[in-house]
């Protein structure tokens, strides 16, 4: 698994720079990757939990399968 900075590294550098921050980290793993998901800033996206690797989105009913 990777540290939560190393994926932010990884997406920021990758998308020019984000909004995204370590406080939006949360303990959520993604089902897809197993990396934990942080938790989406962007308001016009309806989900609550974007995985920065996999650059997927997440319901709440989605993780607890």
């Amino acid at each position: 698994m990777t540290r939560p900075y190393l994926i932010l590294k990884r997406y920021n550098i990758n998308n020019n720079d984000s909004n995204y921050k370590l406080e939006n980290v949360t303990s959520k793993h993604c089902p897809k990757c197993n990396e934990l998901l942080f938790n989406e800033i962007n308001k016009s996206i309806d989900y609550p939990y974007v995985c920065l690797l996999c650059d997927e989105n997440f319901y709440n009913i989605e993780l607890d399968c």
